[in-house]
C-alpha cells in the first residue's frame, strides 16, 4: 500500500503544476496513527507533509530558494468525518481538522499575508526574521533592537529602529469568504449559520458567491475588537459540490427499485398530482403546474455555447384565500433546495446580489436568494407587494439564470438556476370581472412572459361549490386532532415525493422525439394565429400576457417534466398534449382574459357609475393628465368604492374618451 501511494503522488506531482492534493483515506490506510495526527494537531503534520513534499520535488544541490520547485499540499476527503455543517461545530473542534459543507454568500477582495517578515534595523542593520502562523494571525514588529547598549547611555538604536525589508519577506495571496449552511441541513425556523473562511494561494478567485462547496480545513479562533474570540476556516482543500453530490444523496438499490416499480404505474401522473398539496381542496391544474415545478425540464447547452433553462416558473394571481400561499409553502417544503420570501420584505439585491463596502473601504460581493437556492426553488409571496425596480431586477435570473453585478469597477457574474413560484394579488385586492387582465395583473409583460404557467385563482361563490370546501376544511380539522399515526403517514409521503424528485432530476434527462416537436410546432403556429385572430377582431389591446417564442420552450420544459416524473428518456407526444392542456388553461387562459362579456347594469348601478365620471371628468380638463394611483386615492379618500373608480376608467378608456401614458401611469383626457 505504500508503494502506492508513493507513486500516486510522484504521478500528480508531475502532472499539476501548482498543487498536490492528498486523500486522507490513503493516509488512513497506510497508517492510522498518522491520520490521527491529521484529524487531531492539522497544525504539526500539514507543515510536515508540505516540507516532505519540498524535499521530494527539490534534489540536495539546490540549495537557494528561489530556484526550488514549489507545490501547494490540499488535503480532501472522500468519506465525511468530524461535524457535517457549521452549527454542528463544538468548542472541542478548535485547531482540528473538520470537513464542513456548505454555500459560498459572500467573497471579499484579494489581500496579502505576511507568511515571513525580514526586519532591519535602521541603526546597525540587525535583520531580524519573524515567520508567521498560518491563519488570520498578525505578526508583531519588533520595538527595540537587541544590539549592544552604551553604558550610560542606553540602547543607541532608539525606539521602533525597524523597517520591512520587503525582498527579503515573503507574502501569500489570501481572501476571505463567508460560507452558509446548505438550505436542506437548516431545521425549519431556524436561521441557517455561517463562519467565515480563508483561502490562500491558488485558491484565491476561485470560489464565487452561489458556490456549494466541501472545505476541509482547520477550525482556528480570533481575536475581534471587542475582546472577544470568533471562530473561522482556515481552507485546506476544496471541493465544489455538483448535481451528483450533496443536493442528489446516493440512493440505494431498495429505493432504485422502489422508484422504477413506481414509475412504471400505468396512472403515474394522477397519482403524483395527488400527493401535491393533498390538504388544499381543488386547484388540480395548479398542483399539476407546481409537480411540474418540482421535476423540472433539462437543461441544454447549445452548440455555439448559449445554454437553455430547464426550470420552470409559475405565477398564482387572484383572490385572496384561495390557497396561494399554501401551495408555496408545499413547494419550499418538498423541494430539495428551497428559499421562501415575501415580496413587501424583499429587495432587488436580496433576491439576487449586491456589492458591498466594508467600513475599510473594501469591497465584497453578497450573495442573494436566489444564488444560494440555486439548483432548487424560491417561492415569492405577496409578488406584487414588490417594488417595480426589485422586480426588474430578477429578470436575468429568471431567464439567463445568471446574476451580473458592475459596481465600482468590480464585474461579476453569478450562477442563479432557480424555478420561481410567486402568488400575487390584484390591485383592488379581487380579481374584478369589470377591469382588464392587465388591470388586474398589475405587472409588467417583461416579468408576465418569463413566467411558463400563469393561473388566475378565482374565489367561486356557488353554493355546491362551497359545501363541499366547507367539508373539506372541517375534514382536515378533525384529522388534525387524531392520532400520530397518520401524520407519520403524511410524512412518509412527503419523504418519498422528495427523494423520488431528486431521483428524476439525477437520473433522467428527456428530450422531444421529432415526432412530438413537429407536432408542437403547428400548435404553436395555431395558438398564435388565435390570439392575433382575437386582437383584430375585437379591436382589443394586445393581450396582458404575450404568447412569443418564450412561451413555446415553456411548453417544451413542461413535457419534459411530465416525461421525467415517468423517469422517460423521451417526451412524446403524449406529453406535449398534456403539456398544452396545462398551458391553455393557465397562461392562454390569461392572456385572453379580459372584462366579462354581456354585463347588465342596474339603475342604481348606472346612477354610480355616472357620478364617478363626473368626479373624474371635474378633476381632469381637458387635454390635461394626472397619475392613476393618485387619482384613485383622491376619490377613495372621498369615500368612493375604489372598485367603481377602476370601472369607471374601464369605461372612459373604452370609449376612447381618456387614454393612458407612460407605462399605464399617467391618465390623459383626450
Amino acid at each position: 500500500m505504500s508503494i502506492q501511494i508513493i507513486w500516486s503522488c510522484s504521478d500528480a506531482l508531475q502532472t499539476d503544476s501548482k498543487r498536490i492534493t492528498v486523500d486522507l483515506q490513503d493516509v488512513r490506510q497506510f497508517d492510522d496513527d498518522l491520520y490521527s495526527l491529521f484529524r487531531k494537531n492539522p497544525g504539526v503534520a500539514i507543515p510536515l507533509l508540505e516540507a516532505a513534499v519540498m524535499k521530494c520535488l527539490n534534489p540536495r544541490d539546490k540549495k537557494d530558494e528561489d530556484m526550488q520547485i514549489k507545490r501547494e499540499v490540499f488535503l480532501i476527503a472522500t468519506e465525511q468525518f468530524g461535524p457535517a455543517s457549521i452549527r454542528e461545530i463544538q468548542s472541542e473542534d478548535i485547531s482540528r481538522l473538520v470537513m464542513i459543507s456548505g454555500v459560498v454568500t459572500r467573497s471579499e477582495e484579494r489581500q496579502n499575508r505576511a507568511a515571513k517578515l525580514v526586519f532591519k534595523c535602521k541603526a546597525c542593520s540587525t535583520v531580524k526574521t519573524v515567520i508567521g502562523k498560518p491563519g488570520l494571525g498578525k505578526i508583531t514588529c519588533p520595538k527595540a533592537c537587541d544590539s549592544i547598549t552604551v553604558e550610560g547611555s542606553g540602547n543607541l538604536c532608539g525606539r521602533d529602529p525597524f523597517f520591512i525589508d520587503d525582498r527579503k519577506s515573503k507574502f501569500v495571496d489570501h481572501q476571505i469568504l463567508k460560507l452558509q449552511d446548505l438550505a436542506e441541513t437548516v431545521s425549519p425556523g431556524e436561521p441557517p449559520q455561517h463562519c467565515l473562511m480563508m483561502v490562500e494561494g491558488s485558491l484565491v478567485h476561485s470560489i464565487v458567491p452561489g458556490s456549494q462547496v466541501k472545505v476541509t480545513a482547520v477550525y482556528n479562533i480570533m481575536k475581534t475588537k471587542h475582546e472577544a474570540y470568533e471562530g473561522y476556516l482556515r481552507v485546506v482543500g476544496v471541493q465544489h459540490i455538483g448535481k451528483q453530490d450533496i443536493r442528489h444523496t446516493p440512493f440505494t438499490a431498495e429505493e432504485e427499485a422502489r422508484f422504477k416499480a413506481f414509475a412504471a404505474r400505468p396512472e403515474l401522473h394522477k397519482r403524483i398530482f395527488e400527493l401535491v398539496a393533498p390538504s388544499i381542496y381543488g386547484h388540480d391544474d395548479i398542483k399539476k403546474a407546481v409537480a411540474c415545478l418540482l421535476f423540472g425540464g433539462a437543461r441544454k447547452v447549445m452548440p455555439d455555447g448559449t445554454a437553455r433553462r430547464g426550470d420552470i416558473h409559475v405565477l398564482l394571481i387572484g383572490d385572496p384565500s384561495t390557497a396561494k400561499s399554501q401551495f408555496l409553502k408545499f413547494a419550499a417544503q418538498m423541494a430539495p433546495v428551497a428559499a421562501y420570501t415575501a415580496g413587501k420584505t424583499s429587495s432587488g439585491p436580496g433576491l439576487t446580489g449586491s456589492l458591498l463596502k466594508k467600513p475599510n473601504g473594501q469591497f465584497y460581493l453578497e450573495a442573494g436568494a436566489m444564488v444560494t437556492a440555486s439548483g432548487g426553488v424560491i417561492c415569492i409571496d405577496e409578488f406584487d407587494k414588490m417594488q417595480p425596480e426589485d422586480r426588474v431586477a430578477i429578470h436575468e435570473g429568471m431567464e439567463q439564470q445568471t446574476i451580473s453585478i458592475a459596481k465600482a469597477g468590480i464585474t461579476a457574474t453569478l450562477k442563479c438556476q432557480t424555478s420561481v413560484l410567486a402568488a400575487a394579488n390584484p390591485p383592488s385586492g379581487r380579481y374584478d370581472d369589470m377591469v382588464s387582465a392587465q388591470q388586474n395583473m398589475d405587472l409588467q409583460t417583461t416579468i408576465l412572459s418569463r413566467f411558463d404557467l400563469i393561473f388566475i385563482v378565482r374565489d367561486v361563490t356557488t353554493r355546491e361549490h362551497d359545501k363541499r370546501l366547507a367539508r373539506h376544511i372541517c375534514h382536515m380539522h378533525q384529522q388534525g386532532h387524531a392520532s400520530n399515526q397518520l401524520a407519520n403517514r403524511d410524512e412518509q409521503e412527503d419523504a418519498f415525493l422528495t427523494r423520488y424528485v431528486q431521483y428524476c432530476r439525477q437520473h433522467c434527462d428527456p428530450r422531444m422525439t421529432q415526432e412530438a416537436a413537429t407536432y408542437l410546432a403547428h400548435e404553436y403556429v395555431d395558438i398564435r394565429e388565435q390570439v392575433r385572430q382575437r386582437i383584430h377582431d375585437d379591436s382589443d389591446e394586445a393581450p396582458a400576457v404575450p404568447i412569443t417564442v418564450r412561451q413555446l420552450e415553456a411548453v417544451v420544459r413542461i413535457s419534459e417534466a411530465l416525461a421525467r416524473m415517468q423517469l422517460c428518456r423521451s417526451a412524446t407526444q403524449y406529453h406535449v398534449q398534456l403539456a398544452l392542456n396545462l398551458f391553455k388553461v393557465s397562461t392562454l387562459n390569461a392572456a385572453n382574459a379580459g372584462m366579462a362579456d354581456n354585463v347588465v347594469f342596474t339603475e342604481a348601478d348606472q346612477t354610480e357609475l355616472q357620478h364617478v365620471i363626473t368626479e373624474i371628468n371635474k378633476r381632469i380638463p381637458l387635454g390635461g393628465q394626472v397619475s392613476e394611483s393618485r387619482l384613485i386615492a383622491e376619490l377613495v379618500r372621498f369615500g368612493v368604492d375604489e372598485r367603481l373608480v377602476r370601472r369607471a376608467l374601464v369605461f372612459l378608456v373604452s370609449s376612447q374618451e381618456y387614454e393612458y401614458k407612460r407605462a399605464r401611469r399617467m391618465l390623459h383626457r383626450k
